[in-house]
């Protein structure tokens, strides 16, 4: 390549100040070529690179090219270099300028995007809802049986049983009328009877404690009435004597709940004799608390000597009405375990039984009790008050439909009838209570212990 003019020469090095003074100067720098970007080959410094894109076009391809002919001059007839960088820059990809972009507007609009996005998803999920909802509210429209009421006074039978309903006369045994009248009247004997039974316990024991200390008391049928001015009375024996008989109760309320219920020989009233015995026991513990503490009376004479504050009265008598509500929604299994059918308790007649057997007897011998204790009911308000309370035991049943009773079928009795039994007990109950504590039942115990030398 000696023959092309192309200069090789190492160029002198200068220093930076003499590079500096010489442009200052206006001297041309003594560099006259430049490189290609091939390497060892230097252009001249009036190339132009037109010429060389015109004469490329007509140059034989790098395929095409013959490497046997003599070398001549780079810019003559082969034209080799300047045809491969044509091609070189053919196949190299033209670079596109990237657009300054602006990032907040880009950003904003991402925003309003997703925004949108989300909107979308949000009226799709409340369409599903809604459609959701109303095919629920369908459902049960579709599976839903007989109202409320219907339900509470439906008769409780098959549908075959209902369609004779007609045909039945109403004081006949087999008329849904006659089974619910004797499930009521039943129930209500047995709801007066273990009341007066209760109420007897609990004062009888009062007056047992109170003779210990000596203390005269007399029982009507409305209260118990002390000697409030004798002098034998002291913090000790108050607390005693009103404390005692209410932890008592509780005491047998829990012993027939949990062990004299659950035996296998009782079934039907039975049951729901012991039933609604421990009912109004519990209720002279828990319902007796509020009851005397509105009152001053009975069990309010423990927290008054206890020297509680009305705050801590107010709260423990919310506490006992709020056991009192739990008791009876977790008795909802014994409720329905004093039924001799099990048809009675099943679905929608479960309503029914518990309004028969529960509800409606605890509404009429409240009233029986209210007209007998008149005109003393609110002169001495102790026990009119837990008549009210004791529907915080029958109401939380209706509320509790995930129980499943145990019926012993065996023993009760399939025959629908009413239970003079019951009847006359509670009618002997009632006079004894009426006409005999009317008077007023004088107790007193009194013990006399001597001892002496024997033959004096």
């Amino acid at each position: 390549m000696s023959n092309h003019g192309h200069h090789h020469k190492k160029p002198r090095k200068k220093n930076f100040i003499s590079k500096i003074l010489g442009r200052l100067r206006g001297k041309r720098s003594d560099k006259n070529y430049h490189r290609t970007e091939f390497p060892g080959i230097n252009l001249p410094k009036n190339f132009d690179p037109v010429q060389w894109k015109d004469q490329s076009r007509h140059a034989q391809r790098p395929s095409e090219l013959v490497t046997e002919e003599p070398a001549g001059d780079i810019f003559g007839t082969n034209q080799q270099i300047p045809a491969i960088r044509e091609q070189g820059l053919k196949d190299k990809p033209k670079r596109i300028p990237k657009k300054k972009k602006n990032a907040i507007r880009e950003a904003y609009k991402l925003y309003l995007q997703k925004r949108e996005i989300r909107k979308e998803h949000r009226a799709k999920e409340q369409l599903k809802r809604h459609h959701r909802r109303k095919a629920e509210a369908e459902r049960r429209k579709r599976d839903s049986g007989p109202g409320l009421a219907k339900t509470l006074f439906s008769s409780g039978e098959a549908g075959a049983e209902a369609g004779q309903e007609k045909a039945i006369p109403w004081y006949s045994r087999k008329h849904p009328a006659f089974r619910n009248l004797t499930i009521t009247l039943n129930s209500t004997m047995i709801f007066i009877t273990t009341y007066i039974l209760t109420y007897l316990f609990y004062w009888l024991t009062c007056m047992l404690v109170a003779s210990f200390y000596g203390l005269d008391s007399t029982l009507f049928f409305y209260d118990l009435q002390f000697n409030d001015h004798s002098p034998l009375w002291n913090r000790l024996n108050i607390l005693v004597v009103t404390g005692v008989p209410p932890f008592l109760c509780l005491g047998l309320a829990l012993f027939l709940i949990q062990v004299v219920f659950k035996v296998n020989r009782f079934a039907g009233l039975q049951k729901l004799f012991i039933l609604w015995s421990a009912y109004h026991l519990f209720n002279h513990f828990f319902g007796a608390f509020p009851s005397g503490i509105v009152t001053d009376e009975g069990f309010g004479y423990v927290a008054a000597w206890l020297y509680l504050n009305t705050a801590f009265k107010f709260m423990f008598s919310l506490i006992s009405l709020f056991i009192l509500g739990i008791i009876g929604y977790f008795t909802t299994k014994h409720v329905l375990e004093t039924s001799d059918s099990l048809n009675r308790i099943r679905g929608d007649h479960r309503l029914s039984f518990i309004l028969y057997q529960m509800a409606l007897p605890w509404f009429i011998g409240t009233v029986v009790m209210l007209i007998l204790r008149a005109p003393k009911n609110f002169d001495y308000p102790y026990e009119t008050l837990m008549f009210f309370s004791m529907a915080f035991l029958v109401f939380p049943a209706f509320f509790n439909e995930k129980v499943k009773p145990e019926l012993n079928l065996l023993k009760s009795k399939r025959k629908r009838r009413i239970n003079f039994g019951y009847i006359t007990l509670t009618l002997l109950l009632l006079l004894f209570l009426r006409l005999v504590l009317d008077i007023g039942l004088h107790f007193i115990i009194e013990i006399n212990i001597s001892i002496s030398p024997a033959n004096v």
